[in-house]
């Protein structure tokens, strides 16, 4: 065999001996995932710009609403005013509401006034009952001795009967004044359940007038006044503008936002209400 004829055999050989190393390396190397790493840059470099739209709205919000009827006399804040709780934001007219506190009150001062004459009537029934007893036992004494000198014969039947009839006249003098005890007792009784009363109504009636100042329930910034002074506000009643006055006196944001939330918050007020 020639020499050329030897070497194409054993680069024949060489060839199919590299095809199926070849293909045994694919095979092995199936379903292997190839990872890939690279830098990764430093936290303070990555940065993200979102762009959105909608409208900036306060985390926490409270509605003024109305606590009843009655006109608005002033308004002690404007929109934009930082508050804190418990501040004075609006007044509503409170001549009706402030007559009636006082009348109950003279009401009240008046049955107070009763109360202690009652128990002045009262203490002094009680120190007449006491001494009507005494009178009572110092009689029945005076009977029980005349009982036993009447019987022995050294007192007259005249004087035995005077001291039966001081004895009678006394122990009536004592029923007498146990019934005046009870029924001043009772008159005491009710004017005091008077006067409880009346305080309870004026609790109320001051409850009343203390509603015609509105303060604000939350720390936070006044972003939204609908009404005027001179307005007319009625609980659930809607006035002739369209807006329901129980949910329309103010609002109080405690974050009123971007300009855009400011702007927002004027259209509101410019535009019309219902």
């Amino acid at each position: 065999m020639k020499t050329w004829h030897k070497v194409a055999i054993g680069a024949g050989a060489v060839v199919v001996l590299g095809g199926i190393v070849l293909f045994s390396v694919n095979q092995a190397n199936k379903g292997v995932v190839t990872v890939q790493t690279a830098k990764v840059a430093n936290q303070e470099s990555l940065v993200s710009v979102v762009t959105a739209s909608g409208e900036i709205k306060p985390t926490t919000y409270t509605n003024v609403t109305a606590q009843g009827f009655g006109r608005i006399t002033g308004i002690l804040v404007k929109e934009g005013d930082h508050v804190k709780k418990g501040d004075k934001l609006l007044l509503q007219e409170n001549v009706q509401a402030t007559a009636d506190v006082q009348a109950q009150s003279a009401a009240i001062n008046s049955a107070e006034s009763g109360v202690q004459a009652a128990e002045a009537s009262f203490r002094a029934a009680q120190s007449d009952l006491t001494l009507q007893q005494a009178n009572l036992e110092k009689a029945k004494l005076d009977y029980d001795r005349g009982q036993g000198l009447f019987k022995d014969g050294l007192i007259p039947k005249q004087d035995f009967d005077q001291r039966k009839t001081t004895y009678d006249g006394a122990a009536a003098a004592v029923e007498s004044a146990r019934s005046r005890v009870q029924s001043l007792k009772a008159q005491l009784d009710q004017t005091r359940s008077q006067v409880n009363q009346g305080r309870a109504v004026g609790l109320r009636l001051k409850d009343v007038l203390q509603k015609t100042t509105y303060t604000s329930p939350i720390n936070g910034i006044v972003s939204y006044l609908p009404e005027r002074v001179g307005d007319y506000v009625v609980p659930g009643i809607q006035n002739s503008n369209g807006s329901f006055l129980d949910d329309a006196l103010g609002y109080v944001g405690g974050d009123r936002g971007s300009e855009g939330g400011r702007d927002r918050y004027r259209q509101r007020e410019a535009g019309p209400r219902g």
